[in-house]
C-alpha cells in the first residue's frame, strides 16, 4: 500500500474511533472552515468592485476637468488655493498652473500668455484685487477683465479716442483669491513694475478690513526653496471634491441656513463680549482709507496711472435670498453682523471717491453702475455673474479710456 492511502486510511479509522458528539464536532469545523472562505471570497469580490468603480469615478471626474478645461489627468493643482503661490516677491498667481477653468500664464497672471514687453502701440492695463476681480463664478473668458479688454477695444474701433488713437488695450489680471490691498500695493512695486503697465485699477474688497484681524500684506519668502507642489497631489481624489459640490448643491436650504448661523456662533463663542462689531468700526475704516491712498502712491511709483472702482454687493437691489446671501456674508466675516458689513462696504463706496479726489485719481462708480442695473448680476453676495462681470466692464471702460487720455496714449 502506498503511503499516502496509509494516511488516509489511519485517518479514517481514528475519525471512525471517535464517538459519535466528536465526529459531529469535526464536520461542523470543516463546514465553517469552508464557509469563511466562501465569506472571504465574496468580501475579496465586493472589495475589487467597490475599487474598480472607486478608479472609475475618479478616472471620470479627471477626463471631465480635461474635456471642459483641458486640465491636465495628473495635475499636482487641488485646489483654487493652490493657483496662489508666496515667494521673494510677496504673494502672486502661481506662474504656469491651472485649476478646472483657471488658468495662470508664466507670469502668474490669469489669462492668456503675455510677453513681459508691452507691444508697441498698445495701452497695457492691469486689474487686481481679490475674488471679484480674479473671477469665481463667471464662464471662461467672462470675468470682468476680459470683458474690459473687449469692450475698450469696440470703443477704440469705434472713434472713442480722437487724435492719437493706440493700436488696441490689453488688459492683464493680476488678481487672486483672498488678496489683500496691502498685498496689491506690495505687488506693484515688487513684481508688477516690469510689466510697464500705463494704467492699474484697484477694484478693492472692503469686507475684507472687517475680518478677526487688519488686512496685511503678505510676508515674502526668501528661502530660495522650491514652491513646487508636492507630486503627491496627483493622487488627490477629485471625484470626492465634485461629489461634496454636488451633495452641497442639493442641501435644504433650512439646513443650510443652520450650518452658518452654528459656524457663526462657535467662532463668536471663541471670543470675549463685545469682540463682534455692531456699528461701522471707525479705526478699520481709517485703515483702509490708509491702504487705498497707499496703493495709489505704490502705482504712481512706477510710473503708471493708478484708477480706483468702488465696490458693489448683492443688497444694493431688493433680492428674495437677501436674508440667505446676509448669513453666507457674515460667516466669511464673522467679527460682523450683516447690517455691519453692509454698512461698511456702503462707508467705504464714500472713502474711495474721498480718496480718490484728494489724490486727484480717476474713480469708476461701479457700486452705482451695479445698482441701477436690473437683472441677475450677482452669484452670491459680492461676486458676479456673466452679466454682472459686463455691467463692471461696462462702468470701468469710459474711466480707463479718460486715463488713456491722462497718459496721451489716447486723444491729442
Amino acid at each position: 500500500m502506498k503511503q499516502p492511502e496509509i494516511a488516509a486510511n489511519a485517518s479514517a479509522a481514528n475519525a471512525s474511533a471517535l464517538p459519535a458528539g466528536a465526529r459531529g464536532m469535526l464536520r461542523t469545523r470543516t463546514w465553517r472552515a469552508g464557509e469563511l472562505a466562501s465569506v472571504l471570497a465574496r468580501s475579496a469580490e465586493v472589495v475589487a468592485l467597490l475599487a474598480i468603480f472607486g478608479v472609475s469615478f475618479e478616472m471620470t471626474a479627471r477626463i471631465q476637468d480635461w474635456v471642459r478645461f483641458r486640465m491636465p489627468i495628473f495635475s499636482t493643482v487641488t485646489a483654487e488655493e493652490d493657483l496662489m503661490v508666496r515667494d521673494a516677491l510677496g504673494a502672486h498667481g502661481r506662474p504656469n498652473a491651472q485649476y478646472k477653468k483657471w488658468i495662470m500664464d508664466s507670469l502668474g497672471l490669469r489669462g492668456a500668455e503675455v510677453p513681459v514687453a508691452k507691444p508697441s502701440g498698445s495701452v497695457r492695463v492691469i486689474v487686481t484685487g481679490a475674488s471679484e476681480t480674479f473671477g469665481l463664478y463667471e464662464s471662461p473668458e467672462k470675468e470682468y477683465a476680459r470683458q474690459l479688454e473687449d469692450t475698450l477695444n469696440a470703443r477704440l474701433r469705434s472713434g472713442a479716442c480722437a487724435g492719437r488713437t493706440p493700436l488696441r488695450f490689453e488688459v492683464l489680471n493680476a488678481a487672486f483669491p483672498g488678496m489683500t490691498l496691502p498685498t496689491v500695493s506690495q505687488d506693484v512695486r515688487a513684481r508688477l513694475a516690469r510689466l510697464h503697465p500705463d494704467i492699474v485699477i484697484l477694484y478693492p474688497s472692503p469686507a475684507q478690513y472687517l475680518d478677526v484681524r487688519a488686512p496685511l500684506a503678505a510676508t515674502p519668502d526668501s528661502t530660495g526653496r522650491s514652491h513646487e507642489l508636492p507630486r503627491a497631489n496627483m493622487l488627490h481624489p477629485r471625484a470626492l471634491d465634485a461629489l461634496r459640490d454636488e451633495l452641497k448643491s442639493l442641501m435644504p436650504g433650512p439646513l443650510l441656513s443652520w450650518l452658518r448661523v452654528r459656524s457663526v456662533q462657535a467662532e463668536l463663542q471663541q471670543h470675549p463680549a463685545g469682540w463682534r462689531y455692531t456699528s461701522v468700526p471707525e479705526a478699520r475704516l481709517a485703515r483702509f482709507d490708509h491702504d487705498l491712498r497707499d496703493f495709489v502712491g505704490s502705482t504712481r511709483t512706477i510710473g503708471a496711472e493708478p484708477v480706483l472702482a468702488t465696490h458693489g454687493t448683492a443688497f444694493s437691489r431688493p433680492r428674495a435670498d437677501s436674508a440667505a446671501l446676509i448669513q453666507s456674508w457674515e460667516r466669511f466675516a464673522p467679527r460682523a453682523t450683516g447690517n455691519v458689513i453692509i454698512a461698511f462696504d456702503d462707508t467705504a463706496r464714500i472713502a474711495t471717491m474721498r480718496a480718490a479726489a484728494d489724490s486727484t485719481v480717476l474713480v469708476a462708480d461701479v457700486a452705482t453702475a451695479l445698482a441701477r442695473a436690473p437683472g441677475d448680476n450677482f452669484a452670491d453676495f459680492v461676486h458676479f455673474t456673466d452679466r454682472g462681470a459686463g455691467i463692471v466692464a461696462t462702468a470701468l471702460a469710459p474711466t480707463i479710456i479718460q486715463a488713456a487720455g491722462r497718459r496721451a496714449e489716447c486723444g491729442r
